[in-house]
């Protein structure tokens, strides 16, 4: 096939054409959409929050008081018992034979004692009459009383073999339900050994620890909101601080409870809850709770910056701004300069952002 040549001449028309053609598309501006926040009224304390495992107010690990094998397991776990129903029994052979050979030994001191006792009696006699000695009056009147003593020995061997009898029986110190078990039937056990924990039927708390940046700022009392972040319903139950521990354990924070007041039924020992707590702002300048995604980073940790939105010129302002250092509630902070009430601020990519950039708005 013969090679078609184009003109020179047409080429640099083609060529004119296509420049003039590239110089009338018009250049678009990128425009980032912005995702922002209205800054609310002043906050009137540090809003905290902690995680916490809720647990029932009133709980007891139970144990024999004795040894032996366990004969029988009433319960399970999540069973709901009374107050003195039977969760397990020991085998209890070897203790009632304990009993009945303290019952003989407190027969045979008696036995003792007695013969003892009228042996005194006749010394006694031939004593008044001179025909026995002060010494062999002395002994007569040591052997009773040391079979006397011998009965009462005896007599607390046997209370102890049948207390031991009785607590071959483990029952339930009040209502409540069983929350673990770690005992089958036919396995010996030492006493002391862990074998149940149940928990009280009724009030319940939430363990969690407060750090020791704000303990001074906790009393006991201080009112608290717990939620529960796994409920597929947002509900928010009141409480109170009950227990602050004296002495700091893990991460240098300090054991707290929180006792749920009028807590729904559903609510079970184990489950998570979120602790919200208010601090008074007493010494300190009260601002405005924005997220952490807001702020992009200074040089210093209480300095940095905020983007504040323009509406009227669809523009970002990079605002200095200053911090309390307070972390509060869902990675919120606290400003205490730079923002005031009305303010519409981006609130994330914000690394992304620069001073007086056009931005749009993102619809919701």
């Amino acid at each position: 096939m013969p090679i078609q040549i184009i003109p020179k001449t047409l080429c640099i028309l083609w060529l004119i054409a296509l420049t003039a053609c590239q110089e009338d598309v018009p250049i678009i501006e990128q425009v980032r959409a912005l995702k922002t926040l209205t800054i609310a009224e002043k906050s009137n304390g540090h809003q905290r929050q902690f995680s916490g495992i809720v647990k029932a107010t009133h709980s007891s690990a139970l144990s024999f008081e004795v040894s032996g094998k366990v004969q029988k397991v009433n319960v399970d776990i999540g069973d709901v018992v009374k107050k003195g129903q039977v969760l397990a029994i020991l085998d209890k052979e070897p203790y009632k034979l304990d009993v009945q050979a303290a019952e003989a030994e407190l027969a045979i001191a008696h036995s003792d004692y007695k013969n003892k006792a009228q042996q005194f009696l006749r010394v006694d006699e031939l004593h008044k009459k001179g025909w026995a000695s002060k010494a062999e009056w002395d002994e007569a009147l040591a052997l009773r009383d040391t079979t006397k003593n011998q009965i009462s020995f005896a007599n607390s061997k046997l209370k102890l073999a049948k207390r031991d009898l009785r607590l071959t029986v483990l029952t339930a110190p009040f209502d409540g339900s069983i929350a673990a078990r770690s005992v089958d039937a036919f396995v010996k056990v030492l006493p002391g050994q862990k074998l149940f924990e149940i928990n009280a039927k009724g009030s319940m708390d939430v363990e969690f620890d407060i750090p020791e940046t704000i303990i001074g700022k906790v009393q006991l009392d201080m009112q608290v909101t717990i939620k529960l972040p796994t409920s597929e319903t947002d509900i928010h139950i009141d409480g109170k601080i009950t227990f602050i521990g004296a002495e700091a354990s893990v991460a240098n924070a300090f054991p707290a409870k929180a006792q749920m007041i009028n807590p729904p039924e559903f609510i079970k020992p184990g489950m998570t809850a979120d602790i919200d707590l208010k601090l008074s702002n007493t010494n300190t300048t009260s601002g405005y709770l924005v997220p952490l995604s807001a702020i992009l980073a200074g040089d210093d940790m209480s300095l940095g910056y905020v983007f504040i939105y323009n509406p009227n010129t669809s523009t970002v302002t990079k605002t200095p701004i200053k911090s309390s250092r307070e972390i509060s509630t869902s990675n919120m902070i606290e400003i205490i300069e730079g923002v005031s009430a009305g303010d519409i601020i981006a609130v994330a990519g914000v690394n992304y952002l620069n001073d007086g950039q056009k931005v749009k708005l993102m619809s919701h």
